[in-house]
């Protein structure tokens, strides 16, 4: 283990503490859990001892009468594995895994910074939806404008496919993965095309996820017009609104400024950052309103809607569509188990988007290889979006009409 590696594991000393730290104070219920929360009443103020990163937690033995029995196993398992585990990614990385390891090492350092800080907010937003089940957006709103600002600083740390040769019996060079892939990058969206194709389509997508992060209000029980006007008050007085106002305002400065300065590459990296967002977030979006209406309650939270929108902006739309598509098939043993014991089943999807996330990041090139034949361009393929949103509702209204009305039993299970 060289130099480098042990900072790094020293490092991961750090970060374990910070992510708990962030599971118990960033959710919308704070638990003192973490060694660097005030104490509950009742209890000394923690020793040093206590806040020592993984041995501390045996420490706090005597915190078990206000926090519960076994409080600690689960931060004590997450602060002994972070180290090990950024150990390994970096290894698994830079050894060629995720690029060729002929790649510049920059460039293969990069990628694991992307994937580093990626991980790390996937596994905050991931216990706290087991907790809680919901995401705060104090975890995917942060995390969405660093995935934007890493695209322009480090446009190499996107992603990577195998570009069509030029002639049959050359080999393709691995080229980053953008808004269009895997077809070629369309030259309309470039820095100074005509009618600025790129720059409008980035501000759409921007304005897009700022008005879905806005208290939404939509209330039609005394008509159209009185639904627009709770909107737009509702909108008025919710304390996110003027925050969120800034955050456009400023966006849109910067990515207006960016398209005339930044240069070609790394316009291409924050608009397929930008698309990322607006395609990752719009999959999940869909879905989750086609489901409330066939279903008649939630099916997502609209936690999953920012978290897919953060890790879209880190790799594109592509890789949250993949995701989106394998999670059900990461959830479904767990689900069945809790199913088995409690009878329960309601679960959180976020942590099963997380899962198949990390999967598709650590085993890209072998999955990219053969999903890539299944995508279209990004403006074909929402038709077909539209048409399996509609087409799912349909199933979804089916599958509950026959659960209720010919089968006697309500959405959880029981008799009604």
């Amino acid at each position: 283990m060289g130099a480098f590696e042990i900072g790094l594991f020293l490092f991961g000393l750090v970060l374990g503490p910070l992510i708990n730290y962030s599971i118990y104070s960033f959710a919308y219920f704070p638990r003192p859990f973490s060694p660097w929360n005030a104490c509950p009443l009742g209890l000394a103020e923690r020793t040093w001892t206590a806040r020592l990163p993984i041995v501390g937690w045996l420490f706090r033995t005597h915190e078990a009468q206000f926090l519960g029995p076994i409080f600690w196993l689960r931060p004590f398992l997450i602060e002994i594995a972070t180290p090990i585990f950024l150990l390994l990614l970096y290894r698994y990385i830079m050894a060629g895994n995720v690029s060729p390891a002929w790649m510049p090492s920059q460039t293969l350092f990069h990628q694991f910074m992307a994937y580093g800080f990626l991980i790390a907010l996937m596994t905050v937003a991931t216990f706290i939806d087991f907790d809680e089940r919901t995401i705060p957006d104090w975890i995917t709103v942060p995390g969405t404008i660093l995935g934007l600002v890493g695209a322009v600083v480090f446009p190499d740390w996107r992603l990577l496919e195998m570009s069509e040769p030029i002639f049959p019996a050359l080999v393709g060079t691995p080229v980053s993965v953008q808004a269009n892939s895997p077809y070629r990058w369309d030259g309309t969206w470039s820095v100074g095309a005509p009618g600025d194709l790129g720059l409008w389509l980035g501000i759409l997508f921007w304005s897009g996820w700022c008005f879905g992060m806005a208290d939404r209000r939509w209330i039609m029980r005394r008509g159209l017009k009185k639904a627009f006007v709770y909107f737009a008050e509702a909108l008025k007085r919710s304390p996110s609104s003027r925050l969120l106002l800034t955050i456009w305002c400023v966006g849109l400065v910067c990515l207006v400024g960016a398209y005339w300065t930044i240069g070609a590459l790394r316009w291409e990296a924050l608009l397929s950052s930008l698309f990322g967002i607006g395609l990752g977030g719009l999959l999940v979006w869909g879905f989750r309103l086609v489901a409330r209406w066939a279903m008649g309650q939630e099916a997502l939270g609209f936690g999953d809607v920012t978290l897919m929108a953060m890790i879209g902006s880190f790799f594109g739309w592509q890789i949250v569509w993949i995701a989106f598509f394998l999670a059900p098939f990461f959830g479904l043993i767990f689900v069945l188990i809790v199913w088995v014991i409690t009878r329960d089943n309601a679960t959180p999807f976020g942590p099963y988007l997380c899962a198949a996330t990390l999967y598709a990041m650590l085993d890209w090139v072998n999955l990219w290889q053969w999903a890539s034949a299944l995508f279209l361009p990004p403006l074909m393929i929402l038709p077909i979006l539209v048409c399996l949103l509609l087409a799912l509702g349909a199933m979804l209204w089916l599958i509950v009409t026959i659960k209720i009305k010919l089968l006697g039993l309500e959405l959880n299970g029981t008799k009604s």
